[in-house]
């Protein structure tokens, strides 16, 4: 190629933008300074936002431990109050029972013969309800009962039961008892025995308490 074939202004041209694109590609101390730095700063900023991640997650796992721990132990505290409440409860109850049987032992036989009469002729009147149809009554009393025989028998002529009524002595009979008997049927009471069984069960509920369990 001769001197006058070449494409000075072409050259020029390209040689400018050559230059042009170093200039781009090349950077400043102070912009690679600053480069860096702003890099730094990114990453202590993204270190410290993990850090505190994990610092937070790990406080809240303590502070759940530390609340399922305080949980655990209010817990065992209110098994233990509720065992030591039952404990004394049962306690409480069985020195009442106990006491219950020494004062039903003096009280039932003043019952017994305060009440034994209205309580049997109570339950003679309900058997001769309960046989008003029948053909044949018969009524038993305990020997010596006089007071009640002398009741029973207005009772049974007041109903008008007096030709089907017969009433007779049973010496098994104790005092307060009454049997009443049907074709079919038959009514037995007594008073005795219901305040016997309500004393044996007392008796047997105090005979097994612990003495030591008494003292509170």
């Amino acid at each position: 190629m001769s001197l006058f074939d070449r494409d000075f202004d072409r050259e020029l041209a390209e040689e400018r933008r050559a230059v042009a694109q170093v200039d781009k590609a090349r950077h400043t101390d102070e912009a690679l300074l600053a480069a860096v730095a702003e890099a730094r700063a990114e990453a202590l900023a993204q270190g410290r936002a993990e850090g505190r991640a994990e610092a937070e997650a790990e406080a809240r796992a303590a502070e759940a431990e530390a609340l399922s721990a305080r949980l655990e132990q209010i817990a065992q505290r209110l098994d233990e109050m509720i065992a030591a409440r039952d404990t004394h409860r049962a306690a409480l109850e069985r020195q009442l029972l106990g006491y219950a049987a020494v004062t039903a032992e003096k009280v039932l036989p003043e019952i017994l013969d305060a009440r034994a009469h209205a309580r049997a002729l109570a339950q003679i009147r309900r058997g001769l309800r309960l046989g008003l149809d029948a053909a044949r009554l018969e009524i038993a009393l305990p020997e010596g009962a006089d007071d009640l025989r002398a009741e029973v028998a207005r009772l049974v002529k007041a109903q008008g039961l007096a030709g089907r009524a017969v009433l007779r002595t049973d010496p098994a009979l104790a005092p307060g008892d009454a049997r009443v008997a049907w074709e079919g049927g038959r009514l037995d009471y007594s008073f005795a025995a219901i305040c016997d069984e309500i004393l044996g069960t007392l008796r047997a509920i105090a005979r097994a308490t612990p003495q030591t369990e008494d003292r509170i």
